[in-house]
């Protein structure tokens, strides 16, 4: 009988796992697919690197919110006004200093300020006044949309780009693959990762989003909880923000268009549950790998914008229908 027992745990165990990390299964069966039958796959592959390390970012901010049970739809113009915050900035201070390291010192500071504060007002709005933050996001981009829109109507670029893209364009090595932004963004998710699973408050990120009440009845602070992991959303927004004027060398408000469903299709995707409590860092750079593997195929086969829309959007359905399935909560667990 207790042998029984133990066989029909370990099976509840197995497809626990399976649900909690299918994205890995995901990800393997889709560059399998895509090295073996997507012609001049291979030699494009370095881009999905490349191109992760400077979106995925955002979605590390993002998949912090999503597992306290909260959303946030105004990353993407967060990331494009953290951007034009960088320009406006370093063309100040180079005015008026003529130092091109000290300008790019600054404009990555007036990024990072501008991704606090974007994300703090996010924060209070949902945490301390009570607002739904679906509604309360959908205002906030608009404002957020309207700021961008105001400078970056066209392109809008630092006075000396090419120090800018320093960052995001030095091949390290002589790697394509290897720039210091994924350097840097692969540190970024080994310390959310850490700080995740050893930090007391990490791990109230899942108590918060798994049972906000019980929560609360443990001692812990749902709603500074929630209003911080905004703010760290708003300033890993921003670090994406700076890093596409580091890749492009200008900001455009197009770029914040391009960012209002890809994270949260990379958190989906990833293992990031919508209902919130549960994921890890490793789920959201899994999410941001096979959205990114995914782009650069539709790339690579030349598809017309028509295609890759419609592409794009039965993918979404498929990630709202997965999470569906495998958020659902049995008695037992």
């Amino acid at each position: 009988m207790e042998k029984e027992v133990s066989t029909v745990d370990r099976k509840k165990q197995l497809i626990r796992q399976i649900k909690d990390n299918n994205s890995v299964l995901i990800l393997v069966l889709l560059l399998a697919v895509c090295f073996l039958f997507v012609d001049g796959y291979k030699n494009g592959f370095y881009n999905v690197i490349v191109y992760s390390s400077i979106y995925g970012v955002i979605c590390l901010g993002l998949g912090l919110v999503m597992i306290t049970g909260n959303i946030d739809l105004s990353v993407g113009f967060q990331a494009g006004l953290a951007g034009v915050s960088t320009v406006l900035v370093f063309n100040w201070t180079f005015a008026a200093t003529g130092n091109s390291v000290l300008s790019l010192v600054m404009g990555i500071l007036a990024a990072l300020v501008t991704g606090a504060l974007t994300g703090l007002l996010n924060g209070f709005v949902v945490a301390k006044v009570g607002v739904s933050p679906l509604i309360a996001t959908i205002a906030t981009n608009y404002l957020f949309k309207g700021l961008v829109f105001n400078f970056a109507q066209s392109s809008f670029a630092p006075t000396d780009p090419e120090i800018v893209k320093v960052i995001a364009k030095t091949k390290l090595f002589g790697l394509k693959w290897l720039t210091p932004s994924v350097i840097l963004f692969v540190v970024i998710v080994v310390l959310l990762f850490l700080w995740m699973r050893k930090t007391r408050f990490g791990n109230q990120l899942h108590v918060v989003g798994d049972n906000p009440e019980a929560a609360s009845y443990a001692g812990i602070s749902v709603s500074r909880t929630v209003l911080v992991t905004y703010i760290l959303c708003g300033v890993l927004a921003a670090v994406s923000g700076f890093l596409m004027v580091s890749f492009d060398g200008y900001t455009i408000y197009t770029q914040g268009n391009s960012l209002s469903t890809f994270p949260i299709s990379c958190c989906v995707i990833g293992g990031i549950k919508m209902a919130g409590g549960k994921g890890t860092a490793v789920h959201m750079l899994l999410g941001v790998v096979i959205m990114r593997a995914i782009s650069t195929m539709m790339s690579v086969m030349f598809l017309s914008t028509d295609m890759v829309n419609l592409i794009t959007g039965i993918l979404l359905v498929a990630v709202l229908v997965i999470d569906r399935f495998t958020s659902t909560k049995s008695a037992d667990e």
